[in-house]
Parts: structure tokens; C-alpha cells; sequence
């Protein structure tokens, strides 16, 4: 399974990336599950805004620019909620909240572990 790594560090950042990259992933998402590992995350592509309905759980919101660039931050997003994104995001990284040592600016990259 891919990986996130910041790409100035080489350091990882979650160690699993699951994608939702279709209709009925990106609808799905996250809804229904009890939880979301620490070290795992969902990359939503494309996404320029969120809602968190049926989630069981809190999450963090990283959104990201074309170049994979955090371009914003929202933090324990609780269930029930909508999030429209920043300008310029056209993905979303849903993680665990508080899990999160990312900050605005950071350019991250997506690594296969084949």
C-alpha cells in the first residue's frame, strides 16, 4: 500500500494511503467505518469540499494543491459537518484527528511500497 512521505524530510508521514479516486469511493469515503488508524489516511481526489455525515468519528482535513502543497488545515472536523475547502485545493487527505504533524506549505508525495 502507498505511503506519505514530506518530500523536503523523506520522512514518512502515514504509512498506509488509501485512495478515493472514483464516484463511489469518493461517496463512500470514510462513512460508516468505527475508525481510522493513526497511520492511515484517504487521499479524495478530485475534492474541493467535504462533508462528514455518518462519520463515527473525528477527523483532520489536509487539502492540497495540484503539487500535493498543503494549502489548508482543518482540525478535528466532528461528525455532521460540511468543509469547503481553501482556494486551490483539488485533493483532500481525511486522517485521524490530532494525528496530524502537518503544516500550510509542506509539499508531500505519494510512494509506492511495491
Amino acid at each position: 500500500m502507498p505511503k506519505l512521505i514530506d518530500q523536503s524530510s523523506g520522512e514518512t508521514i502515514l504509512e498506509h494511503v488509501e485512495f478515493a479516486n472514483t464516484f463511489w469511493k469518493r461517496f463512500k469515503g470514510l462513512q460508516l467505518r468505527r475508525s481510522l488508524p493513526a497511520d492511515t489516511g484517504m487521499l479524495i481526489t478530485p475534492c474541493s469540499s467535504l462533508h462528514t455525515c455518518f462519520m463515527r468519528f473525528p477527523i483532520d482535513v489536509i487539502m492540497l494543491n495540484d503539487d500535493n502543497v498543503v494549502v489548508g488545515i482543518r482540525t478535528k472536523v466532528v461528525p455532521w459537518r460540511a468543509v469547503i475547502c481553501n482556494k486551490g485545493t483539488v485533493k483532500v487527505l481525511e486522517i485521524s484527528a490530532s494525528a496530524s504533524t502537518l503544516s500550510i506549505g509542506m509539499k508531500l508525495q505519494v510512494e509506492s511500497t511495491d
